[in-house]
């Protein structure tokens, strides 16, 4: 491989500490791979150029795309961090935003900027103020009553769901009070949960992009 695909010359683009003071354990550890690190420590050699390709691998021609794959499962052992590695290659191929590590500066900037928009306007909307248990029961109900289940399952779904914390947040959020609430119909309750997902999914997403910038150097005052 060249040796701009080296982890130092990926590292560079990050002005955190952990970054100066040991590049390959740093991007390492961005990467998801903190389990493996003894691993990785081992052969450095090795695994810097994969890891540092796989960081860029999107941006790279096929050619030196097929010389990161080849040097996944000819260079390295077979184990499960292979296996790892080879996932993290074939993710970026399906969603190229699920790894922050992977996208440049202004992809960064772009999400960022996008995540934000999306966190204001369904914030808008959003009823959600109960904990995460009480919403996946609620989700659970809603599945149940979307698949049509059994009367009294649904009747049960639907009876937890009246008295949830999440309806009743959504009658504050709208002024109503309970019974109003419920006179919404069971048909309603999926679309403001689907409402708060969002809200939840673009709030947290917009946090590790501006994690990423950071790293990075790139966020100004006005970001923070």
């Amino acid at each position: 491989m060249e040796a701009f695909m080296s982890s130092p010359a990926v590292a560079a683009r990050y002005v955190t500490a952990d970054f100066k003071n040991a590049p390959l354990i740093a991007l390492a550890d961005l990467m998801g791979l903190k389990n493996y690190i003894a691993e990785i420590s081992k052969a450095p050699e090795v695994y810097s150029p994969i890891l540092s390709g796989i960081a860029i691998y999107r941006h790279l021609p096929p050619a030196e795309r097929k010389s990161i794959n080849n040097a996944i499962l000819n260079d390295t052992p077979r184990s499960n961090l292979t296996t790892r590695l080879m996932g993290l290659v074939s993710d970026q191929s399906v969603q190229p935003y699920w790894y922050m590590w992977s996208l440049s500066d202004e992809e960064v900037k772009d999400f960022f900027t996008s995540s934000s928009a999306t966190a204001a306007i369904t914030n808008q909307f959003n009823p959600l103020s109960s904990p995460e248990a009480t919403v996946a029961t609620v989700a659970g109900a809603v599945y149940a009553i979307a698949k049509g289940g059994p009367k009294a399952v649904v009747s049960q779904a639907a009876a937890s769901l009246k008295r949830s914390e999440l309806v009743m947040a959504v009658a504050r959020r709208f002024g109503l009070g309970p019974d109003a609430v419920r006179a919404l119909g069971i048909a309603a309750v999926p679309a403001l949960i689907v409402i708060s997902g969002l809200n939840i999914m673009a709030k947290k997403q917009s946090v590790q992009a501006k994690r990423e910038l950071a790293a990075r150097g790139l966020l100004v005052y006005s970001d923070l």
